[in-house]
């Protein structure tokens, strides 16, 4: 009697189970027919996909399973049973216009053009009255790809709703997918033009676009359209100030410094505007525009609010260009630094001086050898009252350099700590870090080096951010599996050999490592510091030719696009070969499209390319 009980209950038990279990059975039968109807359609059998979609969307109209049944019967020529199917959805989904639009695409590809049109016409005709729904229409007519409707609806909708909803943005993006560039970017500064406050979103969209654009003629409309717009309505500032925009984002530093003479001068800032781009133009060493720009600005007059760092700006330039010519001797650096004493007699030692100051220190201690003047002249800013600490660290980790460079490393390090530790979460702390990073790197501290390195990758500053993970990567790609460090310790005494201006004690050592272990991944790093020793010791071919061999011998290492960049630099800038840079130019942005470099590569090619034409 138990044992019969016991058998009532499990069975009872078995059946309760099984009841729970029945839906999701089925569920899965109803998911498995989905994913074979879902594999014969992308197979491109539609008689067998058409089938089980047919009894799906009885079942279950989803939005998927409604698109791919049509399509199947589109594919099958099977137009009237469509159109029963988008007529189905249109009485089950009141409102929903998407399925107006697919009723009169059926026409359209059934043959019946009038029909189609008229049902175009008449949804076009018949706009909804708040702004969403212009947009929903315009979308369902992108949705099969007819860009001209929609284009249609959103001026429509424009003719409707005013400046209060002009559909630029979307009309836009339209013209984009055309090709229609001109238009495309007419329609973002008519947006600008009419509302001053979208200039920041409107130049975040521009931003993405243009970036990618290899052939620049998204670049080129829009430049089109801001000289056009500048000339027809001279008084507005709008447009000059995107040609601006514009121009520094393209690196054209000429078009840039035009603008900002035009915005100075009807904007009355006294020259301010003109000095960024300066600054941008030194930074980016194009010395012959920041030259001008400085120059604009003093000849402003010494009552100008910008005159003195111009004219520090102007020291700058000379000295820039010569160092980054390679080609200068005691007798032009001495030049350089009595232009700067001769400076400082003019203006005096105050704290605005100090950029003239710190200049000239740095041409003392690493290009004159007079490190213990250029010292003094560092602690002299660091006595001042009333100077932002900010400024004393970064005069701080000058003189450690200085150390550094008397290989006086153990103050140098102290200094960077101090530094560091003052300046914990500021952009000047990670620099302190970094070179103390690296001035372990140079002593061999691989370790340590490498986990401070480690916490500088997310540093804010992209700069430090990007040179730490250089560094970092360089440790350990070349710290072998038998964690043999000789190579690697070789190699960084001799670019801290570099860094103390004895480059033939580190072109010996590179040689030995070379010479030592051939087949050590250390190679395209040496190949790299030799070519910058040759550089620095003006023997540009033989760097060049280093370089070329790197980039052959290493295509995927990681400075295989840094040293094809050199490369463009120096057959650009110094040997005078402009095709041979616009070659590696080119290469850059084919080869390595994701690299830092490949931006300006872009912009160098460019401007060689028409200055080649022209």
């Amino acid at each position: 009697m138990a044992t019969n009980i016991k058998k009532a209950g499990l069975f009872i038990f078995s059946f309760f189970i099984l009841s729970l279990s029945l839906p999701l059975l089925l569920a899965d039968d109803e998911t498995s027919d989905e994913r074979l109807a879902a594999q014969y359609f992308r197979n491109g059998q539609y008689e067998k996909a058409v089938i089980l979609y047919e009894e799906l969307f009885d079942e279950s109209p989803t939005e998927v399973i409604y698109d791919n049944y049509l399509a199947c019967l589109l594919e099958l020529g099977e137009y009237r049973r469509a159109e029963r199917v988008v007529k189905a959805q249109i009485d089950n989904n009141p409102g929903q216009v998407r399925y107006e639009v697919d009723l009169g695409y059926v026409m359209q590809m059934s043959g019946s053009t009038r029909r189609a049109n008229r049902q175009f016409d008449r949804l076009i005709s018949d706009l909804p009255g708040i702004p969403g729904g212009v947009i929903d229409l315009a979308e369902a007519f992108l949705r099969r790809d007819m860009t001209d409707l929609a284009l249609e609806t959103y001026k429509k909708g424009r003719d409707k709703f005013g400046r209060s909803h002009p559909f630029n943005i979307q009309t836009a993006q339209i013209y984009e997918k055309q090709g229609d560039y001109e238009s495309m970017m007419s329609e973002y500064v008519d947006l600008v033009a009419m509302d001053a406050g979208k200039m920041e979103k409107v130049r975040g969209i521009l931003q993405d676009a243009i970036s990618d654009d290899p052939e620049f003629k998204k670049n080129d409309a829009l430049r089109s359209v801001l000289l056009r717009r500048s000339q027809r309505s001279p008084a507005s500032t709008i447009f000059s100030e995107m040609l601006l925009w514009l121009s520094i984002q393209q690196k054209d530093f000429q078009m840039a410094l035009r603008q900002a003479r035009a915005l100075d001068r009807r904007l009355q800032k006294e020259g301010k505007i003109v000095y960024e781009i300066a600054e941008l133009s030194l930074v980016n060493n194009n010395f012959d525009i920041a030259e001008e720009a400085f120059e604009h600005i003093v000849n402003m007059g010494r009552s100008g609010s910008y005159y003195m760092s111009a004219r520090v700006g102007l020291l700058d330039v000379k000295f820039q260009r010569l160092l980054a010519s390679y080609d200068y001797d005691q007798y032009r650096l001495k030049r350089v630094e009595k232009a700067y004493e001769n400076a400082l007699e003019e203006f005096g030692i105050h704290r605005n001086t100090i950029p003239l100051i710190r200049n000239l220190a740095n041409v003392k201690a690493f290009y004159l050898g007079k490190p213990d003047e250029a010292v003094e002249l560092l602690e002299t800013i660091i006595s001042m009252h009333r100077i932002p600490e900010k400024i004393k660290a970064e005069c701080r980790i000058e003189m450690a350099d200085i150390l550094v460079l008397n290989d006086e490393v153990w103050d140098a390090k102290l200094l960077y700590a101090q530094v560091d530790k003052s300046f914990r979460d500021d952009p000047v702390g990670h620099e302190a870090k970094f070179k103390n990073a690296k001035l372990s790197f140079y002593m061999g501290e691989f370790d340590w080096a490498k986990a401070q390195l480690d916490i500088l990758k997310a540093a804010t500053s992209k700069l430090i951010s990007n040179d730490a993970m250089a560094l970092s990567l360089k440790i350990q790609d070349n710290i072998g599996y038998d964690a043999n460090t000789k190579p690697l310790e070789m190699y960084a005494k001799a670019e801290r050999m570099a860094f103390m201006n004895r480059f033939d004690e580190a072109f010996s050592i590179l040689d030995s490592i070379a010479f030592k272990f051939p087949e050590h991944q250390i190679n395209d790093d040496i190949l790299f510091a030799k070519a910058e020793l040759n550089l620095r010791t003006g023997k540009y071919l033989v760097a060049d030719s280093l370089l070329a061999v790197l980039t052959e011998n290493y295509p995927m290492g990681i400075l295989a696009d840094e040293a094809l960049f050199k490369r463009a630099e120096i057959n650009e800038n110094i040997i005078n070969r402009p095709e041979k840079a616009r070659e590696i130019y080119r290469k850059i942005m084919i080869d390595y499209p994701a690299s830092i470099y490949s931006h300006t590569a872009r912009n160098r090619f460019r401007t060689l390319r028409d200055n080649l034409v022209n």
